[in-house]
């Protein structure tokens, strides 16, 4: 592993930081397997200062033309280094190889959609223009490493602000790998900086710098109420926040007897191991539907092997960390004392951080299981009894992020997605139907959930400001 990887990259080169380096540990074998560096506040104001003379020079004196190449010509160089990208989110975060790949080849695709939108940001409205936000912070969590910088950075730089990212302390090397590919791609200095560390140190420093003219945070809905306390504890900034979730997916009574639906539902809960905020992570059915449903999700887990996140014929690899995996047991108690527990798959036999799918059935609709992000293989499954239950029971929820309903009767459809205070619905009307990437599709998450508009050229424009141009005589 290339020492450069822990270190921040800074103005176009490898700053490192003094202090006690935080320890690597690989999530499949529970072994330490190196270290990067606590950024800190020192890191963290290089990084400003250069992202403000990026801003200020280069990156805000060029066209939306050249902008957009530049953007293109990193896109290139990540196609180049998929493999090796997707080998630090295995090792990192135990993420399997083969959806790795997969996954870390749809981020040129990202930057290539946003940097088609970034003419329509030179489009004068109602006597105002759009201009950059200027220096903006960010900071990603770990379930998704590349995709979650990537989802971050792109539009904020597409938009012509220079960025200052802070990547998890699980995964900070694919952050660092996205920004050295930048520079090689011929990004000026200083339009995109990695600090890691952690957010204690790195990410307050940050949150809280006056240097910042607009924060970006994806992560925990508490991290989020931090992150905001500490934006506004210098200065006053603009707040983006995609946070936690809850979401339910609901089978319509005309669905559940189809079995083509349960590998889609098993997808939605289950995939990385369920570790993603719009993970759909409560299961609605109508009564009398909870054998249909037991038995679909069984027959669905067969296709999903949990075990070594190096093995191309994984699908559901270890949980991202220890800390994580502790968080899960905890849960997997109180399913224990009330619920019934269904166990869909097992684990290896082997070190690490490891845990199978699971149901609990019947969950209190009050109870932690119901009401609580897990960010892991635990479904809570519950039984309604009419189309009013359904959207009480989905919509009981402090989160509103996402949803899916699986039926095809249109008007029953529409009547629950009008129930719902959630930013995205998938409503799946064919059995074997399954959702796809929208990168057009604006959504704003709910509730605790977040604020600030995400994806197409809402998403963009969320990262400009209006400057009115009044002209007179």
């Amino acid at each position: 592993m290339p020492e450069a990887l822990g270190h921040a990259w800074i103005h176009g080169e490898t700053r490192k930081s003094g202090g006690e380096p935080i320890a690597s540990v690989n999530p499949a074998t529970g072994d330490t397997w190196g270290g990067f560096d606590e950024g800190g506040e020192e890191a963290v104001d290089a990084a400003v200062a250069s992202a403000r003379s990026a801003f200020q020079r280069e990156w805000g004196r060029i066209s939306g033309g050249d902008r957009a190449a530049l953007l293109l010509a990193w896109a290139a160089r990540i196609a180049e280094e998929v493999e090796q990208l997707a080998w630090l989110e295995t090792l990192e975060v135990g993420r399997p190889i083969a959806d790795a790949r997969s996954l870390v080849a749809q981020g040129p695709l990202l930057i290539g959609y946003y940097a088609s939108l970034i003419p329509a940001l030179d489009a004068r409205s109602e006597g105002a223009v759009r201009r950059p936000r200027g220096v903006v912070g960010a900071i990603t969590p770990w379930n998704f490493p590349t995709a979650n910088v990537l989802i971050r950075a792109v539009p904020i730089l597409a938009a012509g602000n220079t960025l200052v990212l802070k990547p998890s302390e699980l995964s900070p090397r694919s952050a660092i790998l996205l920004a050295r590919l930048a520079s090689d791609a011929g990004l000026p200095p200083g339009v995109l900086n990695m600090v890691p560390g952690s957010g204690h140190a790195a990410g307050a420093a940050l949150a809280a710098h006056p240097g910042i003219d607009m924060l970006a945070f994806t992560g925990s809905t508490r991290t989020g109420q931090a992150v905001i306390r500490a934006s506004a504890s210098r200065s006053i900034k603009p707040v983006t926040m995609e946070c936690g979730g809850k979401s339910p997916q609901l089978v319509l009574p005309d669905m559940i007897e189809q079995p083509e639906i349960w590998p889609g539902v098993f997808h939605a809960a289950f995939w990385n191991s369920g570790q993603w905020c719009a993970a759909r992570t409560r299961l609605l059915v109508p009564k009398g539907g909870l054998d249909a449903a037991v038995e679909g999700l069984r027959a669905a887990a067969a296709d999903w092997p949990v075990g070594d996140p190096r093995d191309t014929a994984t699908r559901l690899g270890p949980l991202a960390s220890g800390r994580q995996y502790e968080t899960v047991q905890g849960y997997r108690e109180i399913a224990r004392r009330t619920a019934q527990v269904v166990p869909l798959s097992a684990v290896p036999g082997a070190d690490g951080f490891y845990a199978a799918p699971e149901l609990a059935l019947g969950a209190p609709q009050d109870g932690a299981l119901v009401q609580q992000e897990i960010f892991g293989p635990l479904l809570a499954v519950q039984e309604y009894g009419d189309l009013d239950e359904a959207i009480r029971l989905a919509d009981d929820s402090p989160y509103g992020l996402g949803a899916t309903i699986w039926g095809a009767d249109r008007d029953a459809a529409d009547r629950v997605v009008a129930g719902l205070s959630t930013g995205s619905v998938d409503v799946i009307a064919a059995p074997a139907a399954r959702p796809g990437l929208a990168f057009g599709t604006p959504f704003e998450p709910r509730k605790q959930s977040g604020f600030g508009i995400e994806g197409g050229l809402a998403g963009i424009t969320a990262f400009t400001t209006p400057q009115a141009i009044n002209h007179a005589g």
